[in-house]
């Protein structure tokens, strides 16, 4: 915000209006919300109180008491992101109350504390799903910015299947959006699919739904020498298969990086699962030596499926310091890059460092880039870079061997995952820019329009 007011004020009329969901600094529900977070990083931060809503309007008076006294609001959801606390904001912490998930139908409907997990373990009972990343610590911030996992080639974003949400503005005032919203809430819905944070809060959500049957998946170790073939035969696979990968350090191999492939087919043909095998084996063989370690698992999407991490890897310190990066490429990885980006890792501050190559493409590209506010639908992949280092002191190496990483892979990069923008850095207005592209005006202007005083959202665009 461009200027701050009394935290004294705030509170007294925070606690005035909503009495013990309240909590202050020095509280086990202060200290309990800051716990759960993530990120070491997010949960030294200092917010002026951590506010637990029951209900909607809850979250209405917050935002309404807040933007009067020109207090920022960050909002807890999964608690994953780094920007979900600030030093002397509201702490709006959603995972305490608003965390429910109910499968209606064809459709589920989700609190907005409730984590990606949260929706699979709901939907388990009745073979569905919803496709979403990685991991199931992300909550509704990520599941509004995007949501790129193992199914993004065959089912697209997990934006891509919201039905229904319920939005809280920086005024207070509730709307409910959907396709079938007309003029401004039409406005708002599509800015919610990708910029949800920088117009409100999201206090519930309706998803659709997909039947899901036990999909395979292939997992090897491989020295890096493999990434070149990895980059030439990922792109080739069909949508129904997704090749992502890691370059990062394991046990099995002290001292020298390797690459994990995790390859996951999601189709039941006999052929299919015949070519994924094979696309795996090619990589696998690729290196010039065989696999430091592999193995195929038939499981349900996606608590059934194994962690996508390096197995035997050994990273110390992993969260007491963390730079994050996340761009987009098209398919034109290559071998001199290959080799680089090994270097890149040779380089890595900690052995707890890696790159991430979650491969994207197919159904991702179905939806124009123009029809949400989500934008980077021509990538291959999204490439999360994560500097993890365990000397608070030192705190430049991280980000330093981030940007340097970040530069190697500039000549192949299409844009910036929105999920991974952090304000106040000499990169932020670029990497926006990078992320929003040609959205980025109309995002922007919604942004000035619902929230004028920049109560809400990781920062202005």
């Amino acid at each position: 915000m461009s200027g701050i007011g009394s935290s004294g004020e705030v509170l007294e009329r925070l606690r005035s209006a909503l009495g013990s969901k309240v909590n202050f600094p020095g509280t086990v529900g202060y200290q309990g919300a800051l716990a759960t977070v993530f990120l070491t990083e997010a949960a030294r931060r200092r917010p002026v109180c951590v506010v637990a809503p029951r209900t909607v309007e809850d979250v209405a008076t917050v935002l309404r008491i807040a933007a009067a006294a020109r207090v920022r609001v960050t909002v807890r959801g999964g608690g994953l992101s780094s920007g979900c606390v600030a030093d002397n904001a509201v702490l709006l912490d959603l995972s305490r109350h608003l965390n429910t998930v109910r499968v209606d139908g064809e459709r589920v409907i989700a609190g907005g504390g409730a984590t990606m997990g949260g929706l699979a373990r709901a939907l388990a009972p009745v073979n569905r799903t919803v496709p979403v990343g990685v991991t199931g610590l992300a909550g509704m911030g990520m599941a509004t910015r995007g949501g790129i996992g193992y199914l993004t080639r065959s089912l697209g974003l997990t934006l891509d299947h919201l039905v229904e949400v319920e939005l809280v503005v920086a005024t207070g005032d509730v709307v409910r959006l959907s396709d079938g919203s007309r003029g401004e809430d039409a406005e708002l819905w599509w800015a919610v699919r990708g910029g949800a944070p920088f117009v409100g809060v999201v206090t519930s959500a309706v998803f659709r739904t997909h039947a899901v049957c036990p999909v395979r998946v292939d997992r090897a170790v491989l020295r890096p020498a493999a990434l070149a073939a990895y980059f030439r035969i990922a792109p080739e696979l069909p949508r129904h298969t997704s090749m992502s990968a890691v370059l990062g350090y394991s046990d099995l191999a002290p001292g020298e990086p390797v690459l994990f492939v995790y390859t996951v087919c999601a189709s039941r043909d006999d052929r299919a699962i015949g070519r994924a095998r094979a696309a795996a084996t090619a990589v696998a063989v690729s290196g010039g030596t065989a696999p430091l370690y592999r193995s195929e698992a038939l499981g349900r999407y996606p608590d059934g499926l194994p962690e996508f991490a390096v197995p035997g890897a050994s990273g110390a310190g992993a969260r007491d310091s963390f730079f994050g990066k996340a761009v987009f490429t098209g398919p034109t990885l290559d071998a001199a890059l290959a080799e680089a980006l090994a270097d890149r890792m040779r380089a890595a501050p900690t052995r707890a460092c890696r790159i991430d190559f979650q491969h994207t493409g197919g159904a991702l590209g179905d939806v124009a880039d123009e029809a949400t506010a989500f934008w980077g639908r021509t990538a291959e992949w999204s490439v999360p870079l994560n500097a993890i280092w365990d000397d608070a002191t030192n705190t430049g190496v991280g980000p330093e061997w981030a940007r340097d990483t970040l530069r190697t892979l500039a000549p192949h990069t299409t844009g910036v995952y929105n999920v991974e923008l952090r304000p106040g850095l000499p990169e932020t207005a670029t990497e926006t820019r990078a992320a929003y592209g040609g959205n980025l005006t109309r995002l922007r202007a919604l942004q000035h329009r619902y929230d004028p005083a920049g109560t809400l959202g990781p920062f202005r665009l």
